[in-house]
Order: structure tokens, then C-alpha cells, then sequence
């Protein structure tokens, strides 16, 4: 028997057809039918008009391609032994844009993704969470139209935003500009502890033990409390290998196979097409079913995202869920929620850490149109997950440009051997309601895989 469920309130959509045996799924793939062609759009254009195109792949996590691509430029320079001047005011302006996108992000998926979901499992009343309707799901709406105000301050516009460029930011925030951040912000925080959580920040960021979830109120209880009565904390398991590629205040670069390591070589990165349509049909696998690659990290697939954040920077709480519950939906849910909470104080840190007597941009001395060859990538750290971007020059103008996104790395096709982390987190279960919540539970985007 197969079962064919469409995924949608996702970034794009996406088709998962799952193959039953026993009334228990044996086999899922996760299709993405839909092709952009960025990568193909940017060769032949000058190396700055990236910086255009990459923030409109996704339109929830533009932050991050714009980060990825301005350092993708810069390493070229690098790579060319010409050192790029940055000032700490441009960095901590970089830093705080792609918090605060991330914050957004997570608070519109919770509300938006997740909780319409599980609380569909309920025979209870939760009609506040009902899309587009409930009480919960328009403040949430509010508040993450307060959060992403703070971005525009310094962005200009949200989203697809440009104001990172090589040598710094076009952005000057004033004294005013700053504090008005930090309000929009404090109006997130007060969200958290009356409606999200119901406790207070700095007792909720003290918290080190996995008995801490029962000191958890408000809607974050409602989900722990829907993950035990229908069993999350013991479903979408996966192979429990974790990566990250980069690093930030909160963020340490590593791997996790049982022990973690805090060194990662972009080297062993590996893309495979083996299960993916290519727009050169006489290229075309017969085996292709999606437009989704597989990505593995020394012959391995690595699941990348907050719960693997959690799990490298080993942040108390959630590494003590993790230690109980492993890689359930549950601790990657709440690993994501704990994400934003840490990420609601960091951000507010930096915030007051800018100097604003800085330059924010210093312009470099050499043009990229005038390289004649050159290649670099870069890693950030999206809100899903590790973003990959490779550039090749030559004579001026791009002639390649490779991007790899978190739901290339969580949601790949699988291969002959061994199924994704995603399809593996699947496979064994026993309603194609808990195989889309799993699915969910990584944060889908359809927009990014198939850029």
C-alpha cells in the first residue's frame, strides 16, 4: 500500500509518499517537485549581483544566503592573500540581522507549522491555535511582525534584504535606531514569559535539568503535554549524528557521531544526484524522483539544525533532554524553541555591544570584476540548519555557483544503502499524521532544496 500526503504551510510544498507493510511504514520519500534554477540564473553575472539574487532563493531565511554570499566574496579575496577590513560594528550588524531572522523563523513555526499539526491529534478543545483564525496563531503573527521590524531598521526592508556587502554593511544605525531594536525585542521576551512559556527569562535560561520541562507553562506545556499522550518522545528518531559548519555567539562549529569533535573539513562534503532529476534530460537518472540532492559528510548523512547546535555547543538543558529522549520530535522541537529563547538575550547583548562612532564599511581596493580565476565558500548557521555556498570566477564573471541548504542535508532522497535522516526518522511508524509531524519537526523548506 502507498500513501501519497501533500505537506503544505511550508517555505514552498512538498509530496511524501510513504510505503505501508502491516498497517507500519517501511519506505518514505520525500519529494520536491518544484525547480528555480538560481544556481544556473547567477553563472555569467557579475560577482556583486549575488548578493541580489541569493536572498530571494527562500523568503524566511534571505538573511542567511545574503550572509553566506558576502562571505563567499570576501573569502575569495582572502583566498587571493588580500585581507578584507571589517570592523567589530559590521560583524556584530551581520550577527544580529541573522538572529533576529532565525527568532522570527522559529516563533512563526511553532505557531504556524507545528502546533496545528499536533493538536489535530486531540479529541480537546484547542481552537486557539487554528490557522489564521485562533487567538494564539494571530498574536503570534503579531509579535513576529514586531520581532522582524528590528531587521528592517537595519536592513532597510524585510525580507531580501542587500545591506551586507564586501567590507562591511550599508546600514548606520543611530543611538534611537538601537534602542527601538531592543524595545521590539523586549516585546518578544515579555511574549515569552506571559504567553509562550510562562516563566521567567532568566530562571528558563538557568534551567539544566530534563525535570525542568514540568517548570514549563502556557503553550509550550500544550506541546510537551500532546508529545507524551501521543508518543513523541519516543518517535522520529534518526541516526543521532549531528554537524554544524559554523560558528556565532551561541553557535560552535563540530560534529557529534557519539563523541564530539570540534573541527569540521569542508572537503569531505559530498553531493550525489543519484535519485535527482537533472534539467539535462540525457543526464537524467531513472532512479530520479525529486529535485533534491543527497548531501553526506564523510560517507555519512548528518542530521544539521538547533537540536545539532544544541548538541555541539552542549547547552545544558536541551543536552540533558537530548541524553533522555535522544533525536525524538520532541527534543528537536524544544532544542528549536530553547534556540530562540538564548537567542532573544544574546542578540539583545550585542545589540548594546555596537559602537556606533565605527565605520560600518571599509570599500576594498581591488574590484571583483577584475579577478581573472578564483573559488571560495562559506558556512552559516540559517535557521534550519547549515547553509553551504561555493563560488567559482573566471574572467570577471560568475561561472559556477553551488548551494547546499539544511533541508538538502535533513530531507535528501536516501540512497541505495541507507535512507536520509528525515526518511529514517519516518520509517517504523505507524499514522501519516506522525510521519508529517516528524517531517515537520525538521522545518521543511521546499523553496531553499530546490533552489
Amino acid at each position: 500500500m502507498r500513501t501519497v500526503d501533500i505537506v503544505e504551510r511550508i517555505e514552498g510544498e512538498a509530496k511524501l509518499v510513504c510505503t505501508w507493510d502491516d498497517k507500519i511504514i517501511t519506505n518514505a520519500q520525500i519529494e520536491f517537485l518544484n525547480f528555480r534554477g538560481f544556481e544556473y540564473i547567477l553563472e555569467k553575472k557579475a560577482p556583486l549581483d549575488a548578493l541580489i539574487y541569493t536572498p530571494r532563493i527562500c523568503g524566511i531565511c534571505g538573511q542567511a544566503h545574503l550572509k553566506a554570499t558576502v562571505e563567499v566574496l570576501e573569502n575569495i579575496y582572502k583566498n587571493l592573500n588580500y585581507e578584507i577590513e571589517l570592523t567589530n560594528k559590521a560583524k556584530l550588524l551581520r550577527e544580529i540581522g541573522l538572529n533576529i531572522e532565525i527568532i522570527d523563523s522559529h516563533i512563526k513555526w511553532f505557531y504556524m507549522f507545528i502546533m496545528p499539526d499536533i493538536t489535530a491529534l486531540s479529541s480537546k478543545d484547542f481552537s486557539s491555535y487554528k490557522p489564521l483564525k485562533g487567538e494564539k496563531w494571530l498574536k503570534s503573527s503579531f509579535i513576529t511582525s514586531e520581532i522582524i521590524k528590528s531587521l528592517a531598521i537595519i536592513g532597510g526592508q524585510w525580507p531580501h534584504t542587500s545591506y551586507m556587502v564586501p567590507g562591511g554593511v550599508v546600514s548606520d544605525p543611530t543611538l534611537l535606531d538601537l534602542t527601538t531594536m531592543k524595545n521590539y525585542l523586549d516585546s518578544a521576551i515579555n511574549f515569552f514569559e506571559d504567553d509562550f512559556a510562562g516563566v521567567c527569562i532568566d530562571d528558563y535560561l538557568s534551567f539544566s535539568k530534563a525535570e525542568d520541562l514540568d517548570k514549563i507553562g502556557k503553550d509550550l506545556k500544550d506541546f510537551i503535554d500532546l508529545c507524551f499522550e501521543h508518543g513523541f518522545d519516543k518517535i522520529g528518531k534518526s541516526y543521532n549524528r549531528h554537524l554544524v559548519l559554523s560558528s556565532t555567539e551561541l553557535f560552535k562549529v563540530g560534529k557529534s557521531n557519539k563523541r564530539v569533535i570540534n573541527r569540521v573539513d569542508l572537503e569531505r562534503i559530498e553531493e550525489s544526484c543519484e535519485y535527482t532529476f537533472n534539467i539535462d534530460k540525457n543526464k537524467q537518472s531513472k532512479e530520479a524522483y525529486t529535485w533534491a540532492k543527497n548531501v553526506r559528510y564523510a560517507d555519512n548523512f548528518f542530521e544539521t539544525g538547533p537540536l545539532s547546535r544544541a548538541v555541539i555547543s552542549k547547552r545544558a538543558f536541551i543536552s540533558k533532554l537530548h541524553e533522555k529522549f535522544e533525536d525524538s520530535v520532541l527534543t528537536r522541537v524544544m532544542a528549536r524553541m530553547d534556540e530562540f529563547v538564548h537567542l532573544l538575550y544574546i542578540t539583545k547583548n550585542l545589540i548594546s555591544k555596537i559602537d556606533i562612532s565605527e565605520e560600518s564599511f571599509v570599500k576594498p581596493k581591488i574590484s571583483l570584476n577584475e579577478i581573472k580565476n578564483a573559488e571560495a565558500k562559506s558556512v552559516v548557521e540559517a535557521s534550519r540548519g547549515s547553509l553551504f555556498h561555493d563560488i567559482s570566477i573566471k574572467d570577471g564573471k560568475i561561472s559556477k555557483y553551488n548551494v547546499i541548504t539544511p533541508t538538502v542535508w535533513n530531507l535528501g532522497p536516501g540512497n541505495k544503502s541507507e535512507p536520509s535522516v528525515a526518511q529514517k526518522a519516518i520509517i517504523g511508524l505507524d499514522s501519516i499524521e506522525k510521519a508529517e509531524i516528524t517531517l515537520r519537526s525538521f522545518d521543511i523548506c521546499s523553496v531553499c532544496t530546490t533552489h
